[in-house]
């Protein structure tokens, strides 16, 4: 019987040590665009909730998929008063040609806003919303897509809100 146990714990010693590959690993020399997440944010009810850091912004590096994806983000103002509103798309080397557009939900009963794109839209060029103000408990959605498609266009999204003084 004491054998038997020695013999499993040198195999299972011998599994252990085998080398296996990084489950983090990268080809660093690849230049292809991989997509790794599909089906998040496709629509305005399953927007990606925009989480702002400590300084009130937040950037996303992403890609469009197809000429019928849209990435749809939303952030809500919890404060007692208006905040203002940015969103630059684009503004980095290798940017897709993509369109933005914004929107508010005003979440009182007045409604929303159509779909406001800005005038860089289907290009590469850099694509920004500013001074947009947000009353108290309304909603921004943020919308990039290209119906223009052609390949797999890579933005940069850089989303940030602040106190209108």
């Amino acid at each position: 019987m004491k054998i038997k146990k020695l013999l499993t714990l040198l195999i299972i010693s011998a599994i252990v040590m085998l080398p296996s590959a990084s489950a983090f690993a990268e080809d660093v020399n690849s230049t292809e665009v991989t997509p790794y997440i599909v089906g998040i944010g496709d629509t305005q009810a399953t927007a990606i909730s925009l989480i702002l850091n400590e300084y009130g912004g937040v950037v996303y590096d992403l890609f469009i998929q197809n000429s019928t994806e849209k990435d749809w983000f939303k952030w809500t103002n919890t404060s007692s008063g208006y905040k203002r509103v940015y969103a630059t798309v684009g503004g980095f080397s290798g940017n897709g040609v993509t369109r933005a557009g914004y929107k508010i939900n005003y979440n009182n009963g007045f409604g929303e806003t159509q779909l406001f794109y800005t005038e860089k839209a289907n290009t590469t060029e850099s694509q920004t919303f500013g001074n947009i103000f947000v009353p108290a408990g309304a909603t921004v959605y943020i919308v990039v897509d290209a119906p223009n498609f052609s390949s797999a266009p890579a933005y940069h999204l850089n989303f940030s809100a602040y106190d209108v003084n």
